[in-house]
């Protein structure tokens, strides 16, 4: 019966959708992909926003509810099964298709395991198509590896009307099979020779941007708010996306410059006795934590500072957890202090950065966020940037972060910060 309910839940407000999208002849544009999801929407709603009326939440949505709640600025209410509530949203929602106020749709879809981005081409056809990466994610959901990954995630390219793909960030074997036989499709990357790239140069402070079209330079030295290559990647699909729909030179330009960090992503943060964090905790995958490492080292450092890097486990892996944890430990031993948080971390990740020729005296453990925020708090100083970085279950890895800021109001900036994520963490590590 449950399930016979939640089915007709779902048909209604898909139905709602796709109605809605076809009366107001709404564009579509829909983001997949591994890493970089949230930032390259956000970047192109931004974008987007120079010309037309957009809708974006900030989450990403794998359920066949709560995108098309979204769609009509509505969320699950709390009780799943109680159909007065349903009620409301259904009335509140077919009032909204009524009166509906935006041109535009940008929307992240996230999987989690095969099928789950099935539920949503039974109702969208995106105009475009974004897909910022294919690498592991999930792995435990995965059994057949990446090529599952592939299949799912690159669904989307028999769904849409143009697809714009980031091509350094999909292996060829997987561009060649889903991508490169498409009538409508175009890359972004660093390869200057695509029909759209980039070239950033990383600072402390943020980035410049130039972006070649078609071989010409339509942007060049752009000051951005955004840190590093993978930042640089999600402000040329926006550039991308904001021309396939007929955004001028002007628009395109203003609307990447008015980009800002999302919380979480590679936000910098003004942190205690003078240092610079870099919050990325709002999750964390192999390849996220390579690009994060890769950011902190090309870093400017003033004399005397160290580049610290705090990395949690990363969740979902399966039974390829200890390998990718152990990968991304070698990685970080390049860094001039360590700190892990989480049961993977702890076990794999930090050890094999000694075993990659850390120091052992510059590698701490941590048992909780919290701890590793007491610890680093005593230890930090003038010129050190810090790099916050971990999943969610178990590791939580913002709470480190909240207690190494600069100034408090700044938790404002923070993921999960609701009394409902601060009641659980408090719970999941026996906190006061």
């Amino acid at each position: 019966m449950k399930a016979q309910f939640r089915r007709f839940i779902a048909s209604y407000f898909e139905h709602l959708t796709a109605r809605t999208i076809k009366r107001y002849n709404l564009k579509v544009v829909a983001v997949v992909g591994s890493v970089g999801k949230t930032s390259t929407k956000m970047a192109i709603a931004t974008v987007l926003g120079q010309k037309y009326r957009v809708l974006v939440h900030q989450g990403n949505y794998n359920s066949e509810v709560g995108l098309p709640l979204s769609v009509f600025e509505q969320s699950v209410p709390q009780s799943l099964y109680n159909p007065f509530a349903w009620l409301g949203k259904m009335i509140q929602a077919w009032w909204r298709s009524r009166h509906y106020q935006y041109d535009v749709l940008v929307l992240e879809l996230g999987t989690d395991r095969s099928g789950d981005l099935a539920i949503f081409w039974n109702y969208l056809t995106p105009d475009i198509g974004v897909v910022t990466a294919i690498a592991p994610e999930h792995m435990a959901n995965f059994p057949d590896g990446l090529d599952q990954v592939a299949a799912e995630e690159l669904s989307i390219s028999a769904h849409c009307g143009t697809l714009i793909a980031a091509h350094d960030e999909i292996p060829d074997k997987y561009r060649r099979q889903y991508i490169n036989g498409l009538a409508h499709h175009l890359y972004y990357g660093q390869d200057i020779e695509r029909g759209y790239s980039f070239r950033s140069t990383v600072k402390t402070a943020g980035s410049e941007l130039t972006i070649k079209q078609h071989g010409h330079v339509v942007l060049r030295d752009q000051p951005v708010a955004l840190l590093g290559s993978t930042a640089a990647q999600s402000l040329v699909a926006a550039w991308a996306v904001g021309d396939a729909l007929g955004l001028t030179v002007h628009q395109l330009t203003k609307g990447i410059s008015d980009i800002k960090p999302v919380a979480g992503r590679l936000n910098p943060l003004p942190g205690t006795n003078n240092s610079l964090l870099i919050d990325d905790t709002y999750n964390s995958s192999p390849q996220a934590v390579a690009e994060a490492l890769e950011l902190l080292k090309s870093m400017d450092i003033a004399e005397g500072g160290r580049r610290i890097a705090v990395l949690g486990s990363m969740n979902e892996l399966g039974a390829t957890s200890q390998s990718y944890h152990e990968s991304a430990g070698q990685l970080a031993a390049a860094v001039d202090f360590l700190v892990t948080i989480g049961t993977d971390a702890n076990r794999w990740l930090g050890p094999a950065a000694v075993g990659a020729g850390l120091d052992p005296t510059r590698y701490k453990p941590a048992d909780s966020p919290y701890a590793a925020g007491a610890f680093l708090k005593s230890m930090i100083h003038d010129g050190d940037i810090v790099l916050i970085k971990g999943s969610q279950n178990g590791v939580f890895a913002e709470e480190c972060t909240k207690l190494l800021l600069a100034d408090t109001a700044d938790a404002t900036q923070l993921v999960r910060q609701s009394s409902a994520w601060l009641r659980l963490k408090r719970q999941q590590f026996n906190a006061k």
